[in-house]
């Protein structure tokens, strides 16, 4: 919390050195004022979006000035009420500054060797060891929506077919369906969690897994609206998730693991060519 307090002391006293260096600016509006600080027009005006309406940008201007008298203000009560030693700031800052410095070395220093490219072997490889990390507290599921009013003249056409499986059948009951149909969606064939689901069908995710528990062909009407509903797949949660649906997931993990591998090349070639350049020496206790 002190460190917090300190780096935003720091803050505002690197934006108040700012506006005094600018309170000398000759043909620039005065917006508003806090002692010997001035905030001026063109600082909120370089800021502002384009295409605004003039409520928006009333709005926003309002916001910007409480900000920063609000800053203004936090300053002047750190001023008044910390002691000499708590306003003494320098070795904070220049932690802060190595630390920042240093971090932006290592963000470039990645960027430059960590590689991207990650093949679907290798993917796979890093989810068979792993399966463990992607099980869900929640279903997942392969579904067919079909919303269609049960006074609709297709509806009982369309109730005989909304479960098929082979590939010519799904192809004529889709064009069936976007032709008659108020709404077909699929969900491109990709596994979705039961939250995805049941925003598609208008209803709460335990409701919806009550729903599925129930069987694979679902007839429902949800908010005076009627559906078909077929879960073509389904993993039930606690289970293992499919591959398919963790690829994202899994890109991720191991771009973060290189990220992890070469930072650790990068901190032992700075100790040994430290040690071995003389340095960095380490002495023993008895030196």
């Amino acid at each position: 919390m002190r460190k917090f307090i300190v780096f935003a002391f720091v803050a505002l006293s690197l934006c108040s050195c700012e506006l005094l260096n600018t309170s000398f600016r000759s043909g620039d509006v005065k917006v508003a004022r806090i002692g010997k600080h001035v905030l001026y027009e063109s600082e909120i005006t370089k800021l502002m979006p384009s295409g605004v309406s003039p409520e928006d940008s009333a709005h926003m201007v309002r916001q910007y000035i409480n900000t920063w008298a609000l800053s203004q203000l936090l300053l002047l009560k750190a001023e008044e009420n910390l002691s000499k030693p708590e306003k003494n700031i320098d070795v904070e800052v220049e932690e802060f500054r190595q630390t920042l410095l240093g971090y932006r070395y290592e963000k470039i220093y990645i960027e430059e060797r960590l590689d991207t490219i990650i093949t679907v072997d290798e993917q796979r490889k890093y989810f068979d060891e792993h399966m463990q990390n992607y099980t869900f507290p929640y279903s997942l599921v392969k579904a067919r929506v079909i919303k269609i009013s049960k006074t609709s003249p297709y509806y009982e056409i369309i109730k005989a077919a909304y479960n098929v499986t082979e590939e010519k059948s799904v192809d004529e009951l889709e064009e069936l369906c976007y032709s008659s149909a108020d709404k077909y969606v699929d969900f491109d064939k990709k596994w979705i969690s039961i939250d995805y689901l049941a925003k598609e069908l208008g209803e709460d995710a335990a409701t919806c897994e009550r729903d599925i528990s129930i069987g694979n062909a679902l007839e429902l009407t949800v908010n005076g609206n009627d559906y078909l509903v077929f879960i073509a797949e389904k993993v039930a949660p606690g289970d293992i998730s499919p591959f398919e649906y963790n690829t994202v997931r899994i890109k991720d993990a191991i771009i973060s693991k290189r990220k992890q591998e070469v930072l650790a090349t990068l901190e032992r070639d700075l100790l040994n060519d430290a040690i071995n350049n003389k340095i960095l020496k380490i002495y023993n206790k008895n030196e």
